[in-house]
């Protein structure tokens, strides 16, 4: 019998348009034969299943919805949602009330990685290099000074939980810190202010699979921008993913290994993504993604070909823990 399955899209975040077209790939991929797939729309507004052209309203008390006069329950959710509430663990703790499987990272992994700050303090102590940094709390003075004696110049300026690189800044000289820091505030969280790392910028997968974390493939960023901001990710075709990346195998080994010691660390499921920067003999881990994009151009697939997996056998596996 086939399985009913709910792949969530959108959030209440910028990132709901990157939402959309992971979703649009997961539905196109999942098997017919074994899933009865409906895409289902999270918006602040209203939570609709998009079903022939309509909008049919989800019932949030059990997460059901009414079709033709049948009531329709998902055995599962596939979340496709990058940003809030889908990455940082809140619909996560709605589907584990309602007892529903999904797919990816549960509440604690989900709501450590969304903030960056708190992820890193978590994986330090472990031995993950990460970059000297300074947390700007939303409300509180701004020290360009101090900042720029703690962290050196250039350096980057991030909100703390945000993805796909909106409201980031490269900050140059000390008078645009503030205003960097302004506009990654702007966004509604605390900003954080990282020493820049000039080095490879890499990419790497993680699944479970088998039973087993298995790192997929390492790809090598070149942006086509400064650095990899949000039209370097999605707009401008100049910018190279290039898997596998053209490191030493050395390199690409360690950043596999870690990538899999991360995994285990977290307590993770499904897939995520970890971003690096090699420095020399040293690896930084920049960030860590549960709810990566997953548009056919977009990374994880990238890796999941070059692994040797289609994009059917990449999503059934996500879903065939579950059952």
């Amino acid at each position: 019998m086939k399985k009913t399955i709910a792949i969530i899209f959108g959030g209440f975040s910028e990132e709901r348009v990157i939402s959309e077209k992971s979703a649009a790939v997961v539905q196109k991929h999942l098997s017919p034969s074994k899933y009865q797939c409906y895409l289902v729309d999270i918006d602040k507004d209203h939570w609709s299943v998009v079903h022939q052209n309509e909008l049919l309203p989800i019932d949030k008390n059990d997460f059901t919805f009414d079709l033709e006069g049948n009531k329709v329950k998902f055995d599962a959710v596939f979340n496709a949602i990058h940003g809030t509430p889908g990455e940082d663990g809140k619909i996560q703790g709605y589907f584990d009330v309602l007892g529903i499987p999904y797919n990816n990272c549960g509440v604690l992994a989900s709501a450590l990685t969304f903030n960056k700050a708190a992820c890193n303090r978590y994986l330090s102590p472990s031995g993950v290099l990460v970059a000297e940094s300074f947390l700007a709390r939303i409300g509180e003075p701004i020290d360009a000074e101090s900042i720029v004696d703690r962290v050196g110049l250039p350096c980057f300026v991030k909100p703390v939980e945000e993805g796909s690189s909106i409201g980031v800044s490269k900050v140059k000289d000390k008078s645009q810190l503030v205003k960097a820091i302004h506009k990654a505030q702007s966004v509604g969280v605390d900003a954080l202010v990282e020493r820049f790392l000039d080095g490879v910028e890499v990419s790497c997968g993680c699944i479970m699979l088998n039973g087993n974390i298995q790192a997929i493939g390492v790809t090598e960023i070149v942006p086509a921008n400064e650095f990899f901001d949000f039209d370097s990710k999605y707009n401008n075709t100049e910018t190279q993913e290039i898997t596998p990346a053209r490191i030493d195998e050395d390199a690409n080994d360690r950043v596999m290994l870690l990538t899999e010691e991360i995994y285990h660390w977290l307590h993770a499921k499904g897939m995520i993504r970890a971003d690096y920067m090699i420095c020399g003999d040293d690896i930084y881990l920049i960030e860590v993604n549960t709810t990566p994009g997953l548009s056919e151009a977009s990374i994880i697939p990238q890796q999941a070909i070059h692994f040797g997996m289609s994009l059917e056998e990449f999503f059934d596996n996500e879903l065939n823990v579950l059952f």
